[in-house]
């Protein structure tokens, strides 16, 4: 492969897998509540872009602004609210494989929101549960004679 495609295939590569964002939300507190006595849901985000010198923005936008409305606005649309940032962080990994990473710098920021999840949310995630227990039980009381093996 010659030296211009490489480069191209290096950008295509770096251009789609730039500004990812991953979500999970936490939602099993063993029945603990907040101080408040109402249930609560933590969200944490993760956002992964490139720097272009070690400073400037290329792709993915990685502030901690960009982070909280993108994690508020899906927190939103949930019907959630009373949000709560107990964790944000960004890590410029400038030094990981030098001198290319002081050219294209990957970076990564998380953020880490507590919320209080609509009604509806929690009706949802309690629906899951007992269906998830519902199935577990079944497989439990299951006949599985056929797979244990006879003593000799």
């Amino acid at each position: 492969m010659n030296s211009p495609t490489r480069w191209a295939t290096l950008a295509t590569l770096l251009f789609f897998c730039s500004a990812c964002s991953f979500h999970s939300t936490a939602t099993r507190w063993n029945g603990l509540r907040d101080a408040d006595g109402k249930p609560v849901y933590v969200k944490s985000t993760t956002n992964i872009g490139f720097n272009l010198l070690v400073l400037l923005p290329l792709l993915g936008n990685t502030s901690i602004d960009a982070m909280l409305d993108e994690t508020s606005e899906e927190i939103a649309e949930e019907g959630g609210s009373r949000i709560r940032v107990i964790q944000s962080g960004a890590e410029n990994y400038w030094y990981g494989w030098s001198p290319f990473t002081w050219i294209i710098t990957p970076i990564v920021t998380d953020v880490a929101v507590e919320y209080e999840p609509s009604s509806e949310k929690i009706a949802e995630v309690e629906a899951e549960r007992a269906e998830f227990a519902k199935r577990q039980k079944a497989r439990r009381e299951e006949d599985n004679s056929h797979v244990i093996p006879d003593k000799r």
